[in-house]
């Protein structure tokens, strides 16, 4: 062939490719280089570490280490190699191997889950992006007294009406467990309750046991399963029942939300939402979901504005029936019907802050003279997580509106007949509340009462 005529046909072809290549998006080419780079040897084993790399990594130099509560901080200096890709420390802990990353921007890592305050033998690696360790650098860690033996040593057991109480002190804000066992009709430990909190202080309560001696344990649980000894208590909770329903009524005054509205004479004090109905509701019995397939399973506060007493601060006067000494009252939040309505629970309308008003002979006009101030309550998650909605309650604080949420009496409230419940906010910043169910709980004082 006629040489001239070969190169000429040369630059054709190539002259092509090129306006090929040229039509083709950059993602296409790439994606075809991938493709010829990965299919060279016919495989391509992506599960691979990234980096081919044997060298041995250059060691970290700590700087320093701190011991606190449990745990133990290490800061460190990550040397001048591009071979590093993130710091472990490895620590036997309880007979168990605890390996720890650390990153390779942040200079610290925090080992936790210590059993006991002692020294722990600690052995640093940087890592290549082969995965190969450099030469171990050993150091020693002398965690102090960890949290949960902390929590469990100080704890203040008391009886209560109907139960026993733990108060806690928790200054580290560690998430533990503290769980309260009893004896069974065999004689053996059953777990009573357990509370999941990482709050600073709490009280702990167990409800609902017989006005008899008995023995409780106390543990405390920490996220690595570590557990307390058990504290042993003998004590005898003080009798508690709940309120006589049958006896308890609406006792409305003015200014109470419960008060006549000045519409026509029609009574309109409530919502009128599908199964909302007056305060009875309230202690009608049925505490939580299912509620009977007909009639009112709830009160909701009317929200239209404008009416008298709409809005919040509102309040609603009750009549016991007899005077009590009051030892808590407990409420449960609005639901649906059939199931738990999660999405309502420490949200919307449930009440946030209210006071308790206590009185035995309540004028009619309904001024705040003839009450006394019983205390100022707010509800909490057990969790502490103050935002409102489902998606900020861990468990625990479902559980804990599923079983109602407690309030005490102080102790040396006198007996009262009459109630009065003012709520002064929502979670949800709602201005209106709503309430499945309220109970009182405590000892009936026979008639009358002191003032």
């Amino acid at each position: 062939m006629d040489t001239n005529k070969e190169n000429d046909m040369n630059y054709t072809l190539f002259h092509r490719n090129i306006c090929l290549t040229k039509r083709l998006s950059t993602p296409i080419v790439f994606l075809v280089i991938m493709f010829t780079v990965l299919s060279c040897d016919g495989r391509a084993d992506l599960n691979n570490p990234i980096g081919d790399s044997k060298a041995v990594p250059q060691a970290v130099t700590v700087t320093k280490i701190e011991n606190i509560s449990g745990a133990a901080i290490i800061e460190y200096q990550v040397p001048q190699d591009e071979n590093i890709n993130y710091v472990e420390a490895v620590v036997e802990i309880n007979g168990r191997v605890t390996k720890t990353k650390g990153s390779f921007y942040t200079r610290t890592l925090t080992l936790e889950g210590f059993t006991e305050a002692k020294d722990y033998a600690v052995s640093l690696y940087s890592v290549s992006f082969s995965e190969i360790r450099s030469e171990p650098v050993n150091i020693t860690v002398s965690p102090t007294h960890p949290p949960y033996l902390a929590v469990a040593e100080d704890l203040e057991i008391s009886p209560i009406f109907g139960g026993v109480k733990a108060i806690y002190q928790n200054p580290t804000k560690s998430y533990l467990q503290i769980a309260f066992l009893g004896k069974d009709n065999t004689d053996k430990w059953v777990e009573y309750q357990t509370l999941y909190t990482n709050l600073e202080s709490g009280t702990f309560y167990v409800r609902g046991l017989e006005a008899v001696e008995q023995t409780f344990g106390i543990v405390c649980r920490d996220r690595w399963q570590n557990i307390s000894d058990t504290l042993l208590i003998t004590t005898t909770p003080l009798f508690e029942a709940l309120a006589d329903l049958s006896l308890i009524k609406s006792h409305p005054l003015p200014s109470d939300i419960t008060y006549e509205y000045p519409l026509a004479g029609v009574n309109v004090y409530h919502s009128g939402a599908p199964g909302a109905g007056n305060v009875e509701t309230m202690w009608d019995g049925y505490t939580t979901a299912p509620f009977p397939s007909s009639g009112a399973y709830f009160f909701f506060q009317n929200p239209v504005t404008g009416l008298q007493y709409s809005g919040l601060p509102s309040s609603i006067s009750i009549d016991l029936g007899k005077a009590y000494h009051l030892s808590r009252i407990v409420w449960w939040q609005r639901q649906s019907r059939a199931t738990i309505a999660y999405d309502q629970l420490y949200n919307f309308t449930h009440p946030k802050i209210f006071e308790l008003w206590g009185s035995n002979n309540p004028s009619p006009d309904g001024s705040y003279e003839t009450w006394n101030k019983i205390d100022t309550y707010e509800s909490v998650r057990p969790s502490g997580n103050t935002t409102p909605g489902n998606a900020y309650s861990t468990e625990e604080d479902r559980q804990t509106t599923h079983r109602g949420e407690s309030f005490d009496i102080p102790e040396d409230t006198p007996a009262y007949r009459y109630i009065r419940y003012k709520v002064f906010s929502t979670w949800g910043n709602q201005n209106y509340w709503s309430c499945s169910e309220l109970q009182f709980y405590g000892s009936a004082a026979g008639k009358g009462g002191n003032n």
